[in-house]
């Protein structure tokens, strides 16, 4: 999903290949050595890892910029991705696939840790439209999917938070995330 709503962002024609993720190609396998999706192939460069997709995007398609021209707020972008790759996804992933893939420990410590996440986001969008600086960027992209399914699953003992709500409607009423849902 980050990166179908990168390339609708920018406006970058593109063509899909699905994967049985429970079977995948051999195909897929010999593109990626882990056989995950997603990979992009452009210009003879096969990529993989959204983040690093995006980004590539991002420097090979500079317009419309999706991350800002102030390098500090770059980094600042990026720590949200890293926190999301690597703290939040692993939560919300741990939550949607229950205890059949985790223990029931793992389970409800991330249910502790949860609202905090939530709390840290709210805490950001206070007085911000978007998460880094005063524009739409990758943060946002990178960040929106995983928020929006943890909304959707509605775990007990969850609230969502009024700016965090607010936040995900501006970001999931945008065109090129209503184009990324028809593919």
């Amino acid at each position: 999903m980050r990166v179908r709503f990168t390339l609708h962002e920018k406006g970058i024609p593109f063509s899909i290949k699905e994967e049985d993720l429970k079977n995948f190609s051999p195909e897929l396998r010999s593109l990626h050595p882990e056989a995950k999706v997603p990979v992009l192939v452009y210009a003879n460069q096969v990529l993989y890892e959204s983040a690093i997709i995006t980004e590539f995007l991002e420097e090979a398609f500079p317009e419309p910029a999706l991350l800002p021209a102030d390098p500090g707020l770059r980094a600042q972008a990026r720590l949200w991705t890293y926190w999301c790759n690597q703290i939040f996804k692993r939560d919300v992933d741990r939550l949607k696939y229950g205890e059949s893939r985790f223990t029931a420990a793992e389970i409800e410590g991330v249910q502790g840790r949860m609202q905090g996440h939530l709390t840290k986001l709210e805490d950001r969008l206070t007085g911000h439209d978007w998460l880094v600086g005063q524009a739409f960027s990758l943060a946002d992209i990178h960040i929106f999917p995983f928020v929006r399914q943890l909304l959707h699953a509605k775990p007990p003992g969850l609230a969502p938070t009024p700016r965090l709500l607010a936040w995900t409607e501006r970001v999931g009423s945008r065109p090129a995330f209503l184009e990324t849902l028809k593919a």
